[in-house]
């Protein structure tokens, strides 16, 4: 319960509780008493201030007023000073103008007294200097000046010129710079604003009505102003034309002599005195025949070297590389000074003149070369190359379209190349061609690095006088590349011409003759293995045999390292190109090294243990040249030679290679197959025809990764349409690679389908004899006797282990997918015509995963799971408690008519239960 306070003590607190309030009032009250008081007190000064306010507020008005007259007064005054900047303004840039029509005249005064004085004293310098004044005060003149104010001037006013070096001098200190004004400028600078000529030149204008007074009453000749302006055209005329001879024979008299400093200052100066085209000409005909001489000098004595054997002169590539690179220095040389003096026109010019004639000393080392290879070049004329690539290099044509690889495709793009015959190919030493094609393809790529560095100079130089926008230069260069690249003006294109002219034949005849060497060497490996065997009749015979062949390869190395060495100065001078083929030429010795001849139609009767310890190398071997030819042609630069030369490889593989792979993987009548089955139980295909087809894989191989080499060298090399056709021609040697793997594949399912016959056919007709309406009992019996399976099997195992020895990978998997297909295609037939009851599916279910795990435990790469397929969703069907599980799953590779002829095989399976089942 709550306290409850008597009634006492709430009236005291009731008490205190009023006497606070009146406190607090009694506080109020003072302070609004004293705010009133405050309030009071202020409202005298709070009137003073409206007072104040008042009164000031006439005043400000009337000094805004005020200073609105004066903003008014001071922008009138702006106004009328801007106008009088303007007027000082152009009148000084008249004055200014004047300055310079003066300067310009005191300039032509002084340099028509000067230059007379000057020619007599033979400074050709300062006449050079004196004239170029002339041109340029004269151009400040509008082109001419004036008659009436070269008049006024008198020839012996010295405070005139110093005034003219005065104004010059302060035009400078300005930094302004006054454009050519034509008469009727001049005119107007020599009047006022309000047209009084007065009022600017009023000495002047005094002088001009002197004159006029003059001319009427007759007392003045007026065409003297006239005859005097012609009179100092003439005098700097002939000054100039005088400083031209004596320049001219200055320059004469430097080039007897070789002196090069003197012919360019003399060069130098007949530039800068307005001959910059005959300057231009002079110095880029004695530098081009000054190189011309310092190169004939050395061709001479390196030809005579060559001739010499006591002497060591240089190789035909070593001198046409230095050949070029001199004339390439020439020009570097003189670059600088050729920009500064002629510009990029001149440049252009002495590009042309080197071009077309310095680099002829290398025809002298291109022709030599050519004579000393007669030998095997003849082997060309007598087929009829020559003569057709002569006849089209003659009719070559202008060549600037694509340069440098459309100058020399001329003679590569006769309408056919002869094809050369068998005969001609015999007679050519594949060793010897195969060398001079190389040199061939180093001397080209050497001139093309050449043509390259011109013509991104060329490109250069055009897109620098394309800047400058000078229609005359422009006119000039376009003369200039045309003589550039015309190839009827280089001696050095056309000789080379002649070279590419006769490198595809050669390349067709060596292809040939390389063929035929490379297949006799094959040959006479298998023969001569063949003879040891069966001379010696015993195990010794593959050793001694094999001694042999070791003999011989060591014997070719010895002598492939001897021509390494004499070949090792022609590689100095060697394309970047030539490195890639170098690593290629390490092993073509040993195509090269055979003398014997054998002939090659008795295959048939080797001994195939002879012939397994020769390895079948003839695609290698052809495919290494092939390789190299690719390479010798891409470092040509040339596209119709690169497309000549793969399509011979595309002919040579297709008319001469296939053919021989072709004969050696056919297979020999069926009586000699029994016969080889009888001698080794083992063997069913001879391997000799395995190791051919394993050959046959490897060129269809080789030929893809052929293909792709070229589309790899197109790209890095070249763009465009040349990229599309080298892809094209890819595609065409893919196409060969497609149908030759067709063929393999087609060579492999015949050898399978012989295993087939030879080993499997009896153990697969055991199985479709077999009952498999088995029992309980009967199940399990054969689980300790198998019936059939494990000896299919065994014989299986027989078969593979000699062809997986033979074949390669590829191959044997390829064979070991056809031999299943054939398996499974009987097994499956055979399934349906069977009948089958719980135990016997699943007797054929293990039977069938017997034969699916030996098979899948034979392959190496290939994946056999979906050739089985067929069978195990079989099995699977087979093995189903009820016919209605088998809506259930999919099975995969079965229709349903399968499915239900399946099901129909199972003697618990009702026929009208199937029928309704929806599969």
């Amino acid at each position: 319960m709550q306290h409850l306070d008597n009634m006492e003590d709430r009236v005291d607190a009731l008490l205190r509780q009023i006497a606070n309030g009146a406190e607090r009032r009694d506080k109020i009250v003072e302070a609004v008493s004293q705010a009133v008081a405050d309030t009071g007190s202020l409202s005298a000064c709070v009137e003073d201030v409206r007072t104040v306010s008042r009164r000031m507020l006439i005043s400000f008005v009337d000094t805004s007023s005020g200073l609105a007259r004066t903003v008014g007064v001071s922008a009138s005054l702006a106004e009328r000073s801007s106008r009088r900047v303007k007027q000082l303004d152009m009148l000084l840039r008249r004055v200014r103008e004047a300055q310079v029509v003066a300067n310009s005249l005191q300039e032509i005064r002084h340099t028509v007294a000067s230059v007379n004085e000057t020619v007599h004293s033979g400074d050709l310098e300062r006449i050079v200097e004196l004239i170029r004044k002339y041109e340029e005060a004269n151009v400040n003149l509008g082109g001419r000046a004036p008659p009436s104010l070269l008049q006024d001037y008198d020839d012996d006013d010295d405070d005139g010129m110093k005034e003219h070096v005065k104004g010059k001098e302060a035009d400078y200190a300005n930094g302004e710079e006054v454009a050519p004004k034509q008469q009727q400028q001049q005119q107007q600078l020599m009047m006022g604003e309000d047209g009084n000529r007065d009022a600017t030149y009023p000495s002047h204008s005094a002088a001009n009505k002197s004159r006029e007074n003059k001319n009427k009453d007759g007392d003045n000749d007026a065409s003297h102003p006239r005859n005097h302006h012609f009179e100092a055209a003439s005098i700097i005329a002939s000054a100039r034309e005088s400083a031209r001879e004596k320049l001219l024979e200055k320059f004469r008299v430097a080039s007897r002599s070789n002196d090069k400093l003197t012919i360019m200052q003399a060069t130098r100066l007949l530039t800068q005195l307005g001959f910059p085209e005959e300057g231009c000409s002079l110095y880029c005909k004695w530098l081009c025949e000054h190189t011309i001489a310092a190169l004939k000098k050395m061709v001479d004595r390196e030809l005579r070297k060559m001739d010499d054997p006591t002497e060591a002169g240089m190789s035909h590539l070593g001198l046409v590389s230095t050949v070029l690179d001199a004339v390439v220095a020439a020009f570097e040389n003189e670059e600088e000074f050729i920009r500064e003096t002629f510009g990029d026109a001149g440049l252009l010019k002495l590009l042309t003149e080197l071009h077309c004639k310095s680099t002829s000393q290398c025809v002298p080392v291109l022709k030599d070369f050519l004579k000393k290879r007669q030998e095997v070049l003849s082997s060309v004329t007598s087929a009829g190359g020559m003569n057709t690539n002569s006849s089209s290099s003659s009719s070559s044509g202008n060549a600037r379209g694509q340069f440098p690889a459309g100058s020399v495709e001329a003679a590569a793009g006769s309408p056919a190349f002869p094809t050369t015959s068998s005969a001609a190919a015999a007679t050519v030493d594949p060793r010897r061609t195969d060398q001079i094609l190389e040199e061939m393809s180093h001397l080209v790529s050497c001139c093309h690095l050449y043509w390259a560095f011109a013509q991104s100079k060329q490109q250069e130089y055009m897109h620098g006088v394309e800047a400058t926008g000078k229609q005359h230069e422009q006119q000039e260069v376009m003369v200039s590349v045309d003589s550039l690249w015309s190839s009827r003006d280089n001696p050095l294109m056309n000789t080379v011409q002649e070279i590419l002219g006769v490198f595809v034949p050669l390349q067709t005849l060596y292809f040939e003759a390389a063929f035929e060497q490379a297949l006799r060497l094959q040959m006479d490996a298998l023969h001569a293995a063949a003879r040891e065997v069966s001379m010696s009749g015993t195990e010794g015979g593959g050793d001694r045999s094999a001694r042999k062949r070791t003999g011989v390869i060591v014997h070719s190395g010895t002598h492939h390292h001897h021509h390494h060495q004499s070949s090792k100065k022609n590689e100095t001078y060697s394309s970047p190109s030539a490195k890639k083929t170098a690593n290629f030429m390490t092993g073509l010795a040993a195509l090269y090294t055979s003398t014997a001849a054998a002939a090659g139609g008795e295959d048939e009767d080797m001994p195939d243990a002879a012939v397994d310890q020769v390895s079948i190398t003839l695609p290698d071997d052809v495919f290494f040249f092939l390789r190299i030819a690719l390479h010798r042609a891409v470092n040509t630069k040339s596209t119709q030679i690169i497309s000549a030369v793969f399509i011979a490889c595309i002919e040579l593989v297709q008319s001469k290679l296939l053919p021989v792979l072709q004969l050696q993987t056919t297979l020999p009548p069926a009586a000699q197959l029994q016969q080889l089955q009888q001698q080794r139980q083992d063997f069913t295909v001879p391997s000799r025809v395995l190791r051919w087809t394993v050959a046959a894989h490897c060129t269809a191989t080789y030929a893809r990764k052929l293909a792709e080499e070229l589309r790899q060298l197109a790209r890095e090399n070249f763009s465009g349409k040349d990229l599309l056709r080298f892809t094209e021609q890819a595609e065409d040697m893919d196409a060969l690679s497609r149908e030759l793997t067709a063929s393999v594949e087609q060579w492999v399912a015949r050898f399978a389908e012989v295993c087939y016959q030879a080993h499997l056919t009896s153990h697969l007709e055991r199985f479709s004899t077999l009952s498999y309406n088995l029992t309980e009992e009967m199940f399990y019996h054969y689980e300790l006797s198998d019936p059939w399976v494990q000896v299919c099997v065994a014989a299986a195992d027989v078969v593979l282990r000699p062809l997986d020895a033979y074949l390669d990978t590829h191959c044997f998997d390829l064979f070991l997918l056809a031999l299943v297909r054939r398996v499974v295609k009987t097994l499956w037939q055979a399934i349906l015509q069977k009948s089958f009851s719980g135990y016997g599916a699943l007797q054929v279910d293990r039977d069938v995963r017997t034969l699916r795990t030996f098979f899948l435990g034979r392959a190496h790469e290939l994946q056999l799971r979906e050739p089985f397929l067929l069978l195990t969703s079989a099995t699977s069907l087979l093995l189903l408690d009820s016919p209605k599980d088998a809506e259930q799953d999919v099975y995969e590779g079965l229709t349903a008519d399968d499915k239900r002829r399946l099901l129909g095989c199972r003697l618990e399976f009702k026929r009208a239960e199937i029928e309704r089942l929806h599969l």
